[in-house]
């Protein structure tokens, strides 16, 4: 194992791409840096630098050392801060959309109250934010659309597109019996998420289907309560219907699943998942999701078309 002064030397010289810079963070000398990385390069017996340039110039076996050295420092420099407890270490701020909230967090948040007493949970509900608040939020029961690198995800269960309406819709003169017979009836949709009709009516075949302009929503509860009203047909992104197919206020035309583009995730930065609060809601939270006997057909086991 190589000497650590050495290898921070080395590290900072790399990435700033200059001794000064480097001497002036670790607050040694220039020459000190020289020191230490030519002590590394005479141990190993490579040459990490150019010596004939005026920056740090890295060499070719330079850059293949590097980022091994510089994923090292993450680690340590992420481990090292999860341990140092904050004021805010037991505040936890979740992002997670109106309807998984309603429908399936808040039910359930008794439990992790009860095993964590000291934590303090605030939820920030989104309606259009598909993507992780990095800024705002500790962690994130989220669709992700678009997955940063810096980020840490875990999936959680798939999202499954289905369907539902009120019972009067299913019976009738225009009755919903094939997945054309759709077309006879208001599609309720959510104006972030127009895709979701757009995939289901394609696994089905069906071609040519335009969504009225007329009624639109901004969450997918809004949408689900327009259609116990009978309003219109809705679709569906995840087990956040449950209760209404029970009690018969909703009911499911088709049977089968269509998977989403997308999955539901944990999310949170990437240098803060070790975080005790963190790790205690990914934990519970995943704990929850699998026993959970509603999510049995979201599971990938489920059936789907």
């Amino acid at each position: 194992m190589p000497p650590l002064r050495a290898l921070t030397a080395f590290e900072a010289a790399a990435r700033l791409g200059s001794f000064r810079l480097a001497s002036t963070e670790l607050g040694i000398t220039r020459s000190a840096v020289s020191h230490q990385v030519k002590a590394l390069e005479q141990r190993l017996g490579v040459q990490f630098f150019r010596r004939d340039a005026r920056r740090a110039e890295l060499t070719q076996i330079g850059h293949v050392y590097y980022p091994a050295i510089r994923d090292a420092f993450d680690q340590i420099e992420s481990q090292t801060r999860a341990l140092r407890p904050t004021a805010n270490d037991n505040e936890l701020i979740i992002q997670v959309y109106v309807t998984v909230a309603l429908k399936w967090l808040i039910p359930r948040l008794h439990d992790f109250e009860r095993r964590y007493p000291d934590m303090k949970i605030r939820m920030s509900t989104s309606y259009f934010d598909w993507d992780f608040d990095e800024k705002n939020v500790d962690a994130g029961f989220i669709l992700a659309r678009n997955r940063s690198p810096q980020h840490y995800y875990r999936p959680l269960f798939r999202s499954l597109l289905a369907p539902v309406c009120s019972p009067e819709l299913i019976r009738g003169p225009n009755a919903i019996k094939t997945p054309q017979d759709l077309t006879k009836h208001k599609l309720l949709y959510v104006y972030t998420a127009e895709e979701d009709w757009q995939i289901w009516f394609e696994a089905h075949g069906v071609k040519g289907v335009k969504l009225s302009d007329r009624l639109a929503f901004d969450s997918h509860i809004l949408a689900q309560e327009a259609a116990i009203e009978g309003r219109g047909v809705a679709m569906t992104v995840g087990p956040f219907a449950t209760e209404e197919l029970k009690s018969g206020r909703l009911v499911q035309p088709f049977p089968d699943f269509v998977p989403h583009r997308h999955q539901w995730q944990f999310a949170c930065n990437g240098e803060d998942r070790m975080k005790p609060k963190i790790k205690r809601f990914e934990d519970w939270l995943v704990k929850q999701v699998a026993s959970d006997p509603a999510l049995e057909a979201y599971r990938e086991k489920g059936k789907a078309k």
